[in-house]
């Protein structure tokens, strides 16, 4: 509905009206009086939108549909307003010097006539908000006063909690049962499963119980996981699988994205063939993708599988004519019924007899809606689990009639019901999320979409309020929260997850990301460009929408004449993808010229000029309210000075180069993030001003002045850092003192590359008190074991002891130590010889990981005291480790088998109770 984007530009008009009113004034000598105006009536139009709604909820009055279409045009004209305001204000500010005086003294006469043209803008929009108020009485709408609303926003109804591990099932353990058996079979012939089914019949959720199966993690040892979808590119389906089933190095990582599709093909062939390998291509659509990936895959591997999930019954007989073909089916009522029962579980109690009874029919009701689809099942609970009430069970109930009466008057399509469900669960969402739902439909298809960028997308946008937050939750917190909910609700899947146990990425299923196009589409809230669409996009074209999506897919041609084409002066966001393209220096002109009032920027191309050019556009400066910037491709770019123009700006993410130099970044006062850049002068100068940062990573840290320039920067001394990665080059020896660490109360976050002297009773000392993850490289620590000090830091939940960390050859951990662990890596200690743990240490250890300890004689004795491990993974060790912790050892090195009749390793009693073995 129109009303929930209307309410999110107004909530944040709201909030660049005050900044402007406080921090402006001299800018806005003889305007301020209207903006004093426009405040207090867009006060006003947010009140008649939750009053709007009410109505609408209630009577299923589409009547006000046209009034809150206006509402529309005029809160985006009003954004345009201030934002162009703004845009002039930061381009007076960014002359300097004589030259810039003398510009500015001539332009005295353009600002004049600028506040005049900006008073006049926003004098028009407050005589349309006064003529829409005198049509109230013909919409039935309450003629609220204009008081502000500002306490009665929604506060976020879902507790900090994270997805459960597993997704709700119902109705898979026959199946589930019957393929893992199917896929273990050594004698079978069967070389691919194929899993066929309509959208949202459970596909990928039936692959996913069976990749993640304890039974086929240890009958393969090498396993990985790609998803096909309509628009696929046969490069990165072949890094991905090399990506999963090598862990390369950053260094390995660059060469492998300079293959060649001949070279990548042989590489994976090469890691395979080796191996009992399980591999799952997900959403398969034609077959031309098969064709394409099927000479990097042996077929000699007696007992290497392929999973096949798709649409299309000739698409999976076309891999294999003998496949073996389950079809994924409709759930019956009963099971329909238990699903949903488990999404809204608490609500529905034995002690409320009489309400339960009520409860169950609504919710059958309801389920029925969903034509025994999984999929629109636990949208549907999503729906209902955070209502508590009869009456509001009762109220989505008749909604859902109102909306399947209409589509039956219209003539439902096929599954036509579902798409209905679908839509209401998008109506009903609270009007805060619904810009933060729809702006997923920017990312292609079936594409993993990682959280944190996200949720800082979100927040450069506006969609996040401040006004939402509890005192002392951060932006980031609150967005996390929002990413929450719409994980609760299910209208987004979580795919990967840090060590924590936090979403790290998260996907949309097919139909549920339809449903948000068309939506976006409706309220001109964003435009997506593919491959195909781009080729009918003519030069010139004119777009309503404020976002705009380019899906350049790998066709390096696909960019001309479209970028070259927008002329949309008003688009708040462009995202990019395109693993081939590269920006020409017309198309950056158009980026940093034509398209002004940019917030965030995100260019998953490489940004390498077509002639070669390595440098970064001096336009970028420019775009003056840019508060995002990604770029992900273009190594060893040239930043420009210019950039130090974008004071707006929060992130910057130049995630491909491995380091570079800042241009003077102490005119960025609203930077949150500074990570990969190198150290120099520029700290001293610099990191003073820079007051807001939360995250800081400073690589080739030279003296010891340039280490206490980071401890005495005002994120440290007003504790607002959350994240710090430091990394010492070889010039300087070791660490000093890190004791203003040591006050850091936010501090959760912290990796240091290099020697550290200190005594460790003085280390744990030094350390952040609230740490939830450390990562410690090249420190050296010998006189002691260090697990002495670190074993009793409370909040500890994530350790890394990487290369050269420790250079003795004991290690201990204490009973009760690591009270809060849950993931512990070991790598490159090359001098360690014994590891002993006591019964009761790492109580809530579930991922541990061995690597290349080369002298380690065996596991702990007390890993078997550890029932809470569900992963140990052995990488690079000496055979003789593999065969003491290896259940048989009968098969060649690099295979695993589950042959009871075999002998078992001499320390396998030790970790026999661990689901996943990995040795690589």
């Amino acid at each position: 509905m129109a009303d929930s984007i209307v309410r999110s530009v107004v909530s944040d008009l709201l909030r660049r009206t005050i900044d402007l009113l406080i921090h402006e004034v001299n800018f806005l000598r003889g305007v301020a009086d209207q903006v004093r105006t426009l405040q207090g009536k867009l006060l006003w139009v947010y009140a008649f939108l939750e009053d709007a709604d009410a109505v609408r909820q209630k009577e299923g009055d589409n009547r006000l549909q046209d009034l809150l279409s206006k509402f529309r045009d005029i809160a985006y004209d009003a954004e345009d307003a201030i934002d162009i305001f703004i845009l002039k204000v930061a381009s007076v500010r960014n002359r300097g010097g004589f030259r810039g005086l003398v510009k500015r003294s001539a332009g005295i006469f353009n600002e004049i006539k600028l506040r005049h043209r900006v008073g006049e803008q926003i004098k028009a929009i407050n005589s349309r908000i006064s003529e829409i108020r005198e049509m109230y009485p013909t919409y039935g709408v309450q003629n609220i006063a204009g008081t502000s609303t500002t306490n009665s926003q929604p506060r976020l109804s879902w507790r900090r909690t994270y997805a459960h591990e597993e997704e709700d099932v119902v109705g898979l353990d026959e199946d589930i049962e019957k393929l893992v058996a199917e896929l273990t079979n050594k004698e079978g012939r069967t070389r691919v499963v194929s899993i066929v089914g309509i959208g949202g019949s459970g596909k990928t959720t039936l692959a996913r119980k069976l990749y993640n199966h304890v039974d086929i993690k240890k009958h393969f040892n090498c396993h990985a996981w790609v998803t096909i979808s309509q628009e696929w590119h046969a490069r990165d389906l072949l890094i991905n699988v090399i990506t999963q089933t090598t862990s390369p190095s950053h260094q390995d990582r660059e060469s492998i994205q300079k293959m060649s599709m001949e070279e990548l093909v042989t590489k994976v062939h090469n890691i395979l063939k080796e191996k009992i390998y399980l591999l799952v291509l997900d959403d398969v659509w034609e077959n031309k993708a098969w064709n394409e990936l099927r000479p990097a895959f042996p077929s000699a591997n007696v007992g290497s599988k392929l999973i096949i999930t798709t649409r299309i019954q000739n698409v999976a007989l076309h891999v294999d004519p003998n496949c073996f073909v389950h079809k994924s089916r409709r759930l019956t009522d009963e099971e329909a019924w238990e699903l949903l029962l488990q999404k809204v579980k608490g609500i529905i109690r034995d002690d409320r007899r009489e309400e339960a009874s009520r409860f169950h029919q609504l919710g059958k009701e309801m389920m029925k809606k969903c034509s025994g689809l999984p999929l629109a099942i636990v949208v549907l609970g999503g729906l209902l689990a955070p209502k508590t009430s009869l009456e509001e069970w009762g109220k989505l109930s008749r909604n859902i009639g109102l909306q399947l009466r209409k589509a039956g008057k219209e003539g439902a399509q096929q599954n036509g019901e579902v798409s209905k469900v679908l839509a209401l669960s998008y109506d009903s969402l609270p009007y805060h999320l619904k810009p933060c739902f729809l702006y997923l439909g920017m990312f292609p298809e079936d594409s993993e979409i990682r959280v944190k960028p996200l949720i800082r997308m979100w927040i450069s946008e506006g969609f996040i309020s401040s006004s939402l937050l509890d005192r002392e939750e951060t932006l980031e917190q609150a967005g996390e929260e929002y990413l929450q909910e719409l994980i609760q609700r299910s209208l987004i899947q979580v795919v990967e997850k840090d060590a924590i146990g936090r979403p790290k990425s998260c996907l949309m299923h097919d139909l549920l990301r339809d449903l948000c196009l068309e939506k976006a589409r409706e309220e001109s809230f964003l435009e997506v460009f593919s491959k195909s669409t781009i080729a009918t996009a003519t030069q010139g074209f004119v777009s309503k929408a404020r976002r705009i999506a380019v899906h350049f897919g790998d066709d390096a041609d696909s960019s001309k004449c479209f970028l070259l084409g927008l002329k949309n002066s008003c688009i708040r966001s462009l995202l990019c993808f395109g693993s081939k393209v590269k920006l020409s220096d017309s198309e950056w002109k158009i980026v940093c010229t034509n398209l002004p009032l940019l917030r965030v920027l995100h260019l998953q191309v490489d940004c390498v000029d077509l002639s070669g050019d390595r440098r970064l556009p001096k336009r970028i400066g420019n775009l003056c309210l840019l508060k995002y910037l990604f770029l992900a491709k273009g190594k060893d770019l040239e930043i420009p000075q210019s950039l130090a123009n974008l004071h707006s700006l929060q992130t910057l993410d130049i995630s491909s180069v491995f380091s570079w130099y800042p241009f003077g970044v102490g005119g960025l006062k609203n930077l949150r993030c500074l990570k990969k850049v190198e150290a120099g002068d520029w700290m001293a100068r610099d990191l003073p001003h820079l007051r807001n940062l939360q995250k800081l990573g400073i690589k080739y840290i030279k003296t010891a002045e340039q280490v206490e320039a980071v401890l005495e920067s005002p994120c440290i001394i007003l504790d607002r850092l959350q994240s710090l990665h430091l990394f010492l080059s070889s010039r300087l020896e070791e660490y000093p003192s890190l004791e203003q660490l040591s006050h850091c109360q936010n501090l959760s976050k912290l990796y240091l590359n290099g020697k550290i002297t200190e005594k460790l009773v003085q280390l744990q000392q030094q350390l952040p008190p609230n740490l939830t993850k450390l990562t410690l490289f090249r420190s050296k620590l010998r006189e002691q074991d260090p697990m002495a000090a670190l074993e009793k830091l409370p909040f500890l939940q994530f350790l890394r002891l990487g290369s050269f960390s420790y250079r003795g050859t004991l290690m201990t951990g204490s009973a009760n130590g690591f009270p809060q662990l849950q993931h512990l890596e070991i790598e490159y200690l090359t001098e360690l010889e014994e590891w002993s743990l006591e019964e009761g240490a790492m109580p809530h250890l579930k991922h541990l990981r061995i690597w290349e300890c080369s002298k380690l004689r065996m596991i702990p004795e007390g890993l078997k005291f550890i029932t809470t491990l569900q992963e140990l993974k052995i990488q690079s060790m000496p055979r003789r480790f593999e065969r003491r912790v290896r259940k048989v050892d009968s098969r060649r090195d690099g295979e695993a088998t589950s042959n009871p009749h075999q002998g078992e390793g001499a320390d396998y009693y030790k970790i026999r109770h661990i689901p996943i073995l990995s040795i690589i």
